[in-house]
């Protein structure tokens, strides 16, 4: 206990230390994290089925412990890129692996059932994109961004306390989240642009909201760019993210390409690859084309095929170095008016 306490007291001085230093904004690696799983209100009638906060970006050799906050049952399950997604729990990982169990993409690793005030710990000893799936709720999903530890990350854990809530809080009351979106994504976006600053920006490409009835499945589009009018300044970087769970779109700047699903950038110009997944481009001129390919929110799992990659690209990222007017559209969608611009002021 005293060692613990000894331990304790010491990363609390470091990081007070490297505060001081003017490094606040670092997270240290072989950092703990926590997360929760679930969430009910105060009678259990509503119940948020997911991962809390869904998305979370660490470092290689971290870990995460979740919480369990729900009187339903739920997994916290790591599946490997081509294993077959299970019917239910008993069918997993096989189907249990101790807590404090590390993933790193080669063997899966799953907890069992539990439930309210039970805990479960995975370590990240690689750097990789992860999808975490509960095994009892295949559209209960998220994606864990681990990066070298060279890099730095874009929230802290009292931000990844704050989302929970927030996302909680929109479950329970059928809210929408797309408002507390763009000031989260301003931080992921401040750290992969060119230039950081207050003049870095988020966008939104489209919203949605899956329903059903007794016969089936409906669901809401808002097929618009949200606040897709930025003002920036040349060096900056402006990140589009879907948050629509049925629709894909696309950000086009230029000549839309006959191959719409696929990135393109040209002339001399090149799509990469961010190490969190996200893909990014840099423009240079107002002569370029620049197409982000199919964005889309993290497509459901369906139990009985093999698990993919954390795939299809969910986040398009821009650099702009150069001062100007540059209007975008979605090539599915320009005919319904889904356009926006980005001015590039010096």
């Amino acid at each position: 206990m005293k060692t613990q306490k000894l331990v304790k007291m010491e990363f609390v001085f470091a990081a007070f230390l490297a505060a001081v230093l003017g490094f606040s904004n670092a997270v240290q690696a072989q950092q703990s994290w926590n997360a929760t799983v679930g969430g009910q209100s105060a009678d259990m009638s509503r119940q948020a089925v997911a991962f809390l906060p869904n998305e979370i970006w660490i470092h290689a050799g971290d870990s995460i412990t979740w919480t369990f906050n729900s009187g339903d049952i739920h997994t916290v399950t790591f599946l490997t890129v081509g294993q077959v997604y299970p019917f239910d729990e008993t069918q997993g990982c096989p189907p249990i692996t101790p807590s404090g169990s590390p993933f790193d993409g080669s063997s899966c690793v799953s907890s069992a059932d539990l439930t309210l005030g039970q805990t479960y710990q995975v370590i990240f000893p690689k750097a990789g994109n992860y999808e975490i799936v509960c095994l009892v709720h295949a559209q209960m999903f998220g994606v864990i961004h681990v990066l070298d530890p060279t890099l730095p990350l874009p929230y802290d854990q009292t931000s990844y306390d704050k989302q929970a809530k927030e996302q909680l809080k929109a479950l329970l009351e059928d809210a929408d989240r797309h408002q507390h979106h763009a000031e989260h994504q301003h931080s992921i976006a401040d750290m992969f642009s060119a230039k950081a600053s207050s003049h870095t920006k988020s966008v939104t490409a489209g919203v949605g909201e899956i329903s059903a009835t007794a016969g089936g499945q409906q669901s809401f589009s808002l097929v618009r760019f949200i606040n897709g009018t930025v003002t920036i300044h040349a060096g900056d970087t402006v990140e589009w993210t879907n948050l629509d769970p049925e629709i894909g779109h696309t950000i086009t700047f230029g000549t839309v390409p006959q191959d719409i699903i696929d990135p393109s950038c040209s002339p001399n110009c090149v799509v990469s690859t961010d190490p969190d997944g996200a893909l990014h481009a840099t423009i240079t001129s107002t002569q370029q084309n620049v197409h982000s390919g199919l964005i889309a929110a993290l497509l459901e799992d369906v139990p009985g095929f093999p698990q993919g990659p954390v795939a299809p690209p969910t986040r398009f990222r821009i650099t702009f170095t150069t001062p100007g007017t540059y209007p975008y559209v979605c090539a599915f969608h320009d005919n319904l008016g889904m356009d926006g611009e980005v001015i590039v002021l010096p």
